[in-house]
């Protein structure tokens, strides 16, 4: 940590006039935007403006740095979508697809020299890089089937280049002993948007009718609740990991409990059945070791003896609601029917962002499509679906059935890849396995409106597999 502080300060000295003017840069783009965007999203603007130009200007100094402070801040750069989320072309414009366009144009020297290293030495992350590449062709592939072009290739462009961008620049600087650095730029990213989101909630109301209605200001800029809670999720492996197998001073095992305690907190809070199942299954396999074996043995007595009651509290999420008869759960079930009956019409997919539209068109077929007695039990959801709220599903509707099966082949290579050596890969086995779980279940996007979040930190997840896991360096160890 005092490395970094010197550093820091070593590059505040180098770089002070840069640094003052990209302060007034940012200070007076926000002032001459402020009266059209309101006092409160021109102080994010100021902010998210001022770390954007300094991070773009630390590439030249440290690549690695930079990225990490990107992870760092990446909350932050989510919030000004509502100013800056807009197409050039078939480019999608945000803070965070500025910054990864950059970066990979300045790193594609580095990119094209990991990428032979791969070749050469390992196959199994060369392989990994090569269905990547190959899931972006055919996602691009989808957008020719889609009534709008550009639009299409805009969603594949923020949704899918973007991260395999910063996949790729992130292989290229970071190895083993940068993984505990990342680790903690993804805790503190999401605990800053945790604590923001209670001061959003709680001014609301501590009441839980309060909280259970007013659970969409948890979210700080993510937009949905399920969004938020999904990324949170694919980052609490880490954390677990920290306090439970990391020996830590002190001082830095009392922050990183108060951490977990602030993800739980936040997990709990977003009042979605897929989170609070995913949190148990993701304590469930970070115990899964000599070391806690017996804590987790006494632990599932209570679980196995009370599971009819906690299984049943999860799905009807905390309510009296039974499953079918609620809309939520109805309109996610006939989605599932709906979304293969648009497969199997457009196998090749219809290009991104175009899922509501296909939903209205095919919901019918795919309610009829339920078996009966589904549908003669259920409530019929009165409002279309904007997302599959199930990647698979969204990926094979949007993307088609090749991609789908490409992007399954990309998750089997990861876990793969981490099974080698369980303990090692503990955290990132946890990591990959409940994003699909809780994406299956409850659903995610690629991109939804603009935030990208969640795809970036699974994104990262893979490329910190491959630099863990790396073939060439065992062979060199």
């Amino acid at each position: 940590m005092e490395t970094y502080i010197n550093y820091f300060k070593n590059t505040i000295k180098d770089y002070y006039k840069v640094i003052v003017g990209c302060f007034l840069v940012s200070f007076i783009v926000s002032i001459i935007l402020m009266k059209s965007i309101g006092i409160g999203t021109s102080l994010m603007l100021f902010a998210a403006l001022f770390l954007l130009l300094l991070d773009i200007i630390l590439m030249k100094k440290d690549k690695k740095l930079s990225i990490l402070m990107f992870i760092l801040f990446l909350p932050i750069y989510t919030t000004v979508r509502r100013v800056v989320y807009f197409d050039i072309l078939f480019f999608r414009v945000t803070f965070e697809t500025i910054y990864v366009l950059v970066l990979f144009i300045f790193s594609f020297k580095d990119i094209k020299i990991k990428i032979v290293s791969y070749y050469k030495n390992d196959k199994r992350n060369f392989n990994f890089i090569v269905l990547v590449l190959t899931f972006l062709i055919f996602c691009i592939n989808s957008s020719f089937f889609s009534p709008d072009l550009m639009k299409g290739l805009s969603e594949v462009y923020i949704g899918v280049a973007t991260p395999i961008m910063f996949l790729l620049s992130f292989i290229a600087y970071f190895n083993k002993e940068d993984k505990e650095r990342v680790f903690y730029a993804l805790i503190l990213a999401l605990s800053f948007s945790c604590v923001y989101g209670y001061l959003q909630l709680f001014s609301r109301g501590i009441s839980l009718s309060a909280i259970k209605s007013n659970r969409i200001y948890l979210t700080y800029g993510f937009h949905n609740v399920n969004i938020f809670a999904g990324i949170i999720l694919t980052v609490f492996p880490l954390l677990l990991e920290l306090v439970l197998y990391k020996k830590n001073s002190f001082k830095k095992q009392v922050f990183l409990s108060l951490m977990l305690l602030n993800y739980i907190l936040a997990i709990i809070l977003t009042f979605s059945r897929g989170a609070w199942l995913c949190l148990l299954i993701t304590i469930f396999i970070a115990l899964l070791s000599k070391k806690y074996i017996k804590i987790l043995y006494i632990g599932l007595i209570p679980f196995v003896v009370g599971f009819k009651p906690i299984f049943s509290y999860i799905m009807h999420r905390g309510t009296t609601t039974s499953f079918l008869q609620n809309e939520s759960a109805v309109a996610r079930l006939q989605s599932i029917f709906t979304d293969l009956v648009i497969m199997l019409k457009y196998p090749f997919g219809i290009g991104g962002g175009n899922f509501p539209v296909a939903y209205k068109k095919f919901s019918f077929q795919g309610y009829l499509a339920m078996p009966e007695n589904i549908r003669f039990n259920a409530t019929v959801a009165h409002y279309p679906l904007e997302h599959a709220h199930n990647i698979l599903l969204q990926i094979g509707v949007e993307f088609g059935i090749i991609s789908l099966i490409i992007f399954i082949a990309i998750i089997l290579n990861r876990l793969i890849v981490c099974f080698k050596n369980y303990s090692y890969n503990r955290a990132m086995i946890n990591s990959v396995a409940i994003y699909i779980i809780f994406s299956t279940l409850t659903g995610n996007e690629f991109n939804h409106k603009g935030v990208i979040t969640g795809t970036l930190v699974i994104f990262i997840i893979f490329g910190l597999i491959s630099i863990l896991n790396e073939e060439s360096e065992s062979l060199k160890n």
